[in-house]
C-alpha cells in the first residue's frame, strides 16, 4: 500500500539480475522524453512571467512601479512560509499513486485558469485612474498564482529525486526536463515579437490585449501539457511507512547541512538577477527593439542545445561542486567583459547585435551542465537526508528550491522594479520617459550597467557557501552505497511482511 508492495516485490526479484539499486536502470526513453515535455508546458507561462511580470504591470497596467515592488517583496516574503509548508505536506501525503503524482494530476486545470486570469487584468480593469483596484487584483491574482504554481512545482521536480534511485537515471530525467523545457520559452519568444509588432502597429492588437492573448495561450499549455507528469511519470524510490510531522520535516531540513549550503549560496546570489529585468527594458527602451534579444540568442540556443550532450564528459572530469565554481566565473567574466568592450556603443543598433551574440555564445557553452546540475544537487541532498536520518523529504527539499528559485526572482524583479525610478525611468501616459539618474550619469547607461556588470558581481558572493560544500567525491560514492544496500533491506522487508 504505502510503500507500494507490488513494485517493492519485483524489485527484489530483480536485485540479483541487475546488480542492485544503485545500478539498474528503472527509467525509459518514452517516461523520460515526457517527462522533459511536460516540463515545457509549465515553463511556457512561467518564462512569460519571469520575463516580463515588472513590464506588464508596469507599463501595460499602469500600476506604479514602488506599487509593483512592493507587491512582489510581500509575495517572496509569503513563499518564505507557504513554499516550506507544502513540501511537508507533500512529505506526509501517503496513496496509492505515491506522495507526488496526486497533485500533478490535481493542479495543471487551476493553474491554468489562474495563469489566463492573471493577464486579462488590463481588459477587466480599463479605467486608468482605478489604480486602487488594479493593485488590489494585481495582488489577489498573482498570489492565487503563486499557491497553484508552488503546489505543482515543488512534486514536478520532487520526481526527478523518486522516480530512481539510481543517479544516472536522474540525471537523465533531469537533462530531458531541462533540455525540452526550451520548447515553453517559446511563449517569451512569441510575446517579444507581439509586442513590437503591436508597438509598430503591424497587427491589429494593443499590449493589454497581446499579454490577454499570451496568458489564455499559456493557460492551455498547462492545462494539456504539464499534466503529462502525472500520468505518465512513476515514482520509484521506497518511502517509509512512517510519515514525518510537520515541525520534524522543518527540524530535519536545518539539519541538513548541503541543503543549508546551496540555500545560503542562493540567497545571497539573488540580486545578481536584476540582469533579467533590465534586459527588457534594455532592449525596449534603448536599443529600441525587443526583437533584438531574439535576434542574438540564435546561435545560443544551438550551442546551449548541444551543450546537454557534453554534460556526461564534464561530469566524468568535474564534480558538482567544480562546475558550480567554473560555469559562474566564466559567465561572470562574460559579462564584465562586455560591460567594458560595449560601452560608448550601448545605443549602436549594428555594433551591438552582433557583440551580444558572441557574448551569449560563448554563455551558452555552459548552459545545458548549468542547468541541469544544480536541480541533480538538490536530489543529492534528499539522499543526504535519507542516509543521515533514515527519512526522504522530497516536498520539503524541492519545496526549498522552488522557494529560492522564486526567492530569488522575486527579490531580483522586487529591487530591479524600485530602481527604475531612481535611476529616473518612468511611464507617463503609457511612454516611457528617462529624466538621468544619479551622479550625472544618463538613464539609458545606468540600464546598461545593471544589465551587465552589476548583477554580476553581486553574483560574486553566492560562490561563498560552495567552499564548505563537501558532499562530492568519495562521500557521495559512499553515501550511494549505503543507501542502496539500506533500500535492499527496506524493500525485502516489506515483502516479507505481506506474505
Amino acid at each position: 500500500m504505502y510503500c507500494r508492495i507490488a513494485q517493492a516485490e519485483q524489485e527484489v526479484d530483480k536485485l540479483a539480475e541487475n546488480g542492485g539499486f544503485a545500478d539498474r536502470k528503472y527509467v525509459g526513453y518514452k517516461e523520460t522524453v515526457l517527462y522533459g515535455i511536460a516540463n515545457s508546458g509549465q515553463t511556457f507561462g512561467y518564462g512569460i512571467i519571469t520575463s516580463y511580470l515588472s513590464f506588464f504591470y508596469v507599463n501595460v497596467f499602469g500600476i506604479p512601479a514602488p506599487a509593483v515592488a512592493a507587491m512582489i517583496a510581500v509575495v517572496g516574503i509569503w513563499d518564505t512560509f507557504n513554499d516550506p509548508l507544502m513540501g511537508s505536506l507533500i512529505d506526509k501525503t501517503r496513496t496509492r499513486y505515491g506522495k507526488l503524482r496526486p497533485y500533478l494530476y490535481l493542479v495543471p486545470v487551476p493553474l491554468g485558469v489562474a495563469t489566463a486570469v492573471m493577464f486579462a487584468g488590463p481588459l477587466m480593469i480599463t479605467d486608468p485612474y482605478r489604480v486602487t483596484a488594479k493593485i488590489v487584483f494585481m495582488y489577489v491574482s498573482y498570489i492565487i498564482w503563486e499557491f497553484f504554481y508552488t503546489i505543482g512545482d515543488v512534486p514536478f521536480w520532487g520526481m526527478s529525486a523518486a522516480v530512481s534511485p539510481n543517479p544516472r537515471d536522474r540525471t537523465s530525467v533531469i537533462t530531458s526536463a531541462r533540455l525540452i523545457s526550451s520548447l515553453g520559452g517559446l511563449g517569451s519568444i512569441a510575446l517579444t515579437v507581439m509586442i513590437d509588432l503591436s508597438n509598430k502597429g503591424y497587427i491589429g492588437l494593443n499590449l493589454q490585449q497581446v499579454f490577454a492573448v499570451m496568458g489564455c495561450v499559456a493557460g492551455v499549455m498547462v492545462m494539456c501539457v504539464f499534466s503529462l507528469s502525472g500520468f505518465f511519470v512513476k515514482e520509484r524510490v521506497v518511502q517509509s511507512i512512517e510519515e514525518p510531522g510537520v515541525l520534524q520535516s522543518f527540524a530535519y531540513m536545518f539539519r541538513n547541512k548541503p541543503l543549508a549550503l546551496i540555500i545560503l549560496a542562493n540567497v545571497l546570489g539573488s540580486f545578481g538577477g536584476i540582469a533579467g529585468i533590465f534586459s527588457n527594458y534594455y532592449f525596449i527602451d534603448v536599443l529600441g527593439t525587443a526583437s533584438a534579444n531574439l535576434i542574438i540568442g540564435i546561435p545560443g540556443v544551438i550551442v546551449g542545445f548541444i551543450s546537454f550532450f557534453i554534460i556526461g564528459k564534464v561530469k566524468s572530469r568535474l564534480n558538482n561542486k567544480q562546475i558550480i565554481y567554473f560555469i559562474n566565473l566564466y559567465g561572470k567574466a562574460l559579462s564584465i567583459a562586455t560591460f567594458f568592450i560595449c560601452l560608448g556603443n550601448t545605443q549602436n543598433l549594428r555594433f551591438m547585435i552582433p557583440a551580444l551574440m558572441v557574448k551569449n555564445t560563448l554563455g551558452a557553452i555552459t548552459g545545458g551542465i548549468g542547468s541541469v546540475v544544480p536541480t541533480e544537487m538538490i536530489g543529492d541532498t534528499v539522499d543526504y537526508m535519507e542516509w543521515t536520518t533514515g527519512k526522504r523529504s522530497e516536498g520539503m527539499s524541492f519545496s526549498v528550491l522552488t522557494f529560492v528559485g522564486k526567492f530569488t526572482g522575486s527579490a531580483s524583479r522586487s529591487l530591479g522594479t524600485a530602481l527604475l525610478p531612481l535611476i529616473g525611468y518612468r511611464v507617463v501616459n503609457g511612454k516611457a520617459v528617462m529624466a538621468g539618474g544619479p551622479f550625472g550619469i544618463g538613464t539609458k547607461n545606468w540600464i546598461w550597467a545593471f544589465y551587465t556588470i552589476i548583477p554580476d558581481l553581486l553574483g560574486l558572493l553566492s560562490l561563498v557557501p560552495y567552499f564548505f560544500y563537501d558532499l562530492v567525491g568519495e562521500k557521495h560514492a559512499r553515501m550511494m552505497r549505503e543507501l542502496a544496500d539500506r533500500r535492499e533491506k527496506l524493500a525485502e522487508q516489506v515483502t516479507s511482511d505481506n506474505r
